[in-house]
């Protein structure tokens, strides 16, 4: 009878979640989200590994120590962002929600519990996508000598932001290969900027 009861407590919590993406667009906003933070948490991180290469004092344990704890910092960073930005946008489309059906700003409703749950899933997204996109390419870090472990660490992290770039052309129906390769120009361009602007220059 138990288990009874907690699979129909299961699927009715199921639909009513998908009444709240519906209502919200909970999925156009957390693929924003996740692509935002994954794009943030390569570039970081690859800027991160040049920066210490470039300084030619880092150990490959010092990068990969520092690496994981970037990818962290800017994981809090981003779902908290997120949770301050969507917690007055999503209060603000409620409202507005709420007048366009006559009802009163104070009262609850199920426009106020899919907002705050479009709040919830958007910042957990937005924290979650930068870590594994930091930690992926400072793994061989972990397996490898820095001067063979560097090359691999910036190969993997092109290779992510193109399957991040296929993977929005594949949404919007457009080039495949030329979304890859945007995003990827913006990492060339990232490594470019960080080695110009070195401090290990002066």
């Amino acid at each position: 009878m138990n288990d009874l009861i907690s699979k129909i407590a299961g699927s009715e919590r199921v639909r009513r979640y998908r009444i709240y993406s519906r209502m919200t667009d909970i999925g156009s906003i957390s693929r924003r989200y996740f692509v935002i933070g994954f794009f943030d948490g390569v570039l970081t991180i690859m800027g991160l590994v040049l920066g210490a290469h470039l300084s030619g004092e880092a150990s490959g344990q010092m990068i990969f120590t520092a690496g994981v704890a970037t990818a962290l910092a800017l994981g809090i960073s981003s779902g908290w962002g997120a949770f301050e930005a969507e917690r007055v946008e999503q209060k603000l489309m409620a409202r507005e929600k709420r007048r366009a059906l006559l009802k009163p700003d104070g009262e609850q409703c199920l426009i106020d519990d899919a907002h705050g749950f479009a709040m919830k899933i958007s910042s957990v997204v937005h924290a979650i996508a930068p870590i594994p996109a930091g930690i992926l390419p400072i793994a061989p870090y972990l397996f490898l000598k820095e001067s063979e472990a560097f090359p691999v660490a910036i190969a993997t992290g092109i290779l992510l932001l193109f399957a991040v770039g296929m993977s929005l052309g594949r949404v919007s129906k457009e080039n495949l290969l030329k979304s890859g390769i945007r995003m990827v120009l913006a990492g060339v361009l990232t490594l470019m900027v960080v080695t110009i602007l070195s401090p290990a220059h002066l």
